[in-house]
């Protein structure tokens, strides 16, 4: 027992002395390029890249909320991870259900396109041709012609889809920490 309890004080030091995977690659870059190797540089660099990512996207899942009374939640999908058909970003879903309806929750967040889309919803006239708009906690939403709510929030674009009526889309936003997202980006 006591040499248990000894392995795995040793095992514990052990590990936090190791660094992240992260912090791995970034070291291995660094040891590439130094001794020349800028093809491996870059692919540690672009693995580091990656890997930050992904620890972003897990962090902004855990903005998305918790189900209202009566519905349940698939779990946070992060597997689109970095949007890198758009040019980078992260996106992140998650299915909200209860009986036949469904609402999905995507926020696309960090993406170069976000420069595009966010005059947009800066000018209320224009973005009231696409539906009708309305304000969600002190931003300016849409609920767009074909039934999805979509609103910015900092460098974050917000979208709900799917079978539920605009009120259950209405009540999954309710729910939504949207100056959280927005500190996100920042």
């Amino acid at each position: 027992m006591r040499l248990g309890i000894i392995a795995l004080a040793v095992f514990s030091l052990v590990s936090a002395a190791r660094a992240d995977d992260v912090s791995d690659a970034i070291s291995e870059a660094s040891k590439a390029y130094s001794a020349g190797d800028l093809s491996a540089a870059k692919q540690s660099l672009d693995l580091a890249g990656q890997l930050v990512a992904q620890k972003q996207a897990d962090a902004l899942a855990q903005l998305l909320p918790e189900p209202p009374s009566g519905w349940t939640a698939q779990p946070v999908d992060t597997s689109s991870g970095v949007a890198g058909f758009l040019g980078g970003g992260l996106i992140i879903k998650r299915a909200y259900e209860r009986g036949e309806k469904t609402v999905e929750l995507q926020l696309m967040a960090n993406s170069p396109i976000l420069g595009s889309m966010a005059p947009l919803f800066s000018n209320v006239q224009m973005l009231g041709g696409m539906g009708k708009v309305f304000r969600q906690k002190g931003r300016v939403a849409v609920l767009t012609n074909d039934g999805e709510i979509q609103l910015v929030a900092g460098k974050t674009f917000v979208t709900l889809t799917g079978s539920g009526a605009d009120a259950d889309k209405r009540a999954i936003l309710d729910l939504v920490d949207l100056d959280a997202i927005e500190a996100f980006g920042k």
